[in-house]
């Protein structure tokens, strides 16, 4: 859940070319909420996104990410728990590195070390092969091939699947982040779970002593053995709390219209499948329409106006224009957004 309290942010603050960017802004997204956000020039939209992201501060008010105040966290600190795609295709990618280089990267976000020491493993390449696939791109064949040879389109598409690629979070992390997103006395969290994790060690180690005393064979405890490592993987995995939240700030706005199109099918293919949380600044209100549960309008920072569920289905490009003129007077749509060119 990310929930945003009273945010506000000033440019050249204390100058004759001062601008209120985001003007006490209050807005909440439950876990899977997929919001479409469109405003005219000068909204708001693009700060809002990158104030979430950290890659500008705040001058006042909350950003929380279940129910922890992320304010105090660098860009960086933050990157293992969001996943951003830009307007350019050309950024979020690294042209001279391979696309497999590029997803190894994106894999190990947040990872102490370098990834390339393992992540040329072959479970991992054949992972990389699998997201890939779901591209229906082709890219799948062309994992050695250099990402600045890639279309705009399917450059686009990578950087998505780089956005919400995760490997699994260390025990340790999990641990950690278990006791920082908790919703109440950290102290008793720390409690629970290093005793949910220690008794589950336990319970592993007791098994294994009786597996390698049984009778089986030695192929036959081996198997067994694994099993029980992944029923103990599993068990402590349950306790992972964040999945990474997406930012698209209009990242098919660069793209001819097919490609587009194919870029957003994508992304709302990736996000209904993972069920990611999701934030996707248009500057087109039939995709606005189209895509997400939720719609929101902003206007001179602030949020005018936010459709969701049987409404939010029900809109047109009529009732959404119709909207905007009364919500925001004084902002101007352009005609690709209102015609979708």
């Amino acid at each position: 859940m990310i929930e945003i309290r009273n945010l506000v942010k000033i440019f050249f603050k204390g100058t004759p070319s001062e601008k209120v960017a985001i003007d006490h802004l209050n807005l909440t997204l439950q876990e899977g909420d997929f919001v479409t956000v469109i405003g005219g020039n000068g909204a708001g939209k693009s700060t809002l996104i990158n104030l979430i992201a950290g890659s500008l501060p705040e001058d006042e008010g909350m950003i929380l990410l279940n129910n922890n105040d992320i304010c105090k966290l660098r860009e960086y600190q933050r990157a293992p728990y969001f996943g951003r795609v830009f307007q350019d295709p050309k950024v979020g990618t690294a042209t001279d590195m391979t696309i497999i280089e590029n997803l190894a990267l994106a894999y190990g976000r947040g990872k102490p070390r370098s990834l390339f020491r393992w992540s040329y493993r072959k479970k991992d390449v054949d992972f990389f092969i699998e997201q890939l696939k779901t591209l229906d791109l082709g890219l799948e064949d062309r994992l050695y091939q250099k990402v600045g040879l890639l279309s705009g389109g399917q450059r686009q598409a990578l950087t998505l699947l780089m956005a919400t690629i995760r490997s699994n979070p260390s025990y340790h992390r999990i641990k950690r982040d278990y006791v920082w997103f908790y919703d109440g006395d950290k102290k008793e969290a720390k409690i629970a779970i290093n005793k949910a994790f220690d008794d589950a060690f336990n319970e592993f180690k007791a098994n294994k002593k009786e597996v390698l005393s049984s009778n089986l064979s030695k192929n036959e405890k081996k198997n067994k053995i694994n099993e029980l490592k992944n029923e103990l993987d599993k068990k402590l995995r349950q306790y992972d709390v964040t999945k990474p939240v997406l930012l698209l700030d209009e990242h098919t706005a660069a793209l001819d219209p097919k490609t587009a199109q194919k870029v957003l099918e994508i992304t709302d293919k990736i996000v209904k499948e993972n069920n990611l949380t999701t934030i996707m600044i248009t500057h087109n209100m039939k995709d606005a329409i189209k895509y997400g549960n939720r719609l929101i309008m902003m206007s001179k920072g602030k949020v005018v106006a936010d459709v969701a569920g049987e409404e939010k289905q029900k809109l047109t490009i009529e009732t959404l224009l119709d909207m905007f003129t009364a919500k925001s007077k004084n902002d101007i749509f352009s005609d690709s957004a209102i015609f979708g060119d």
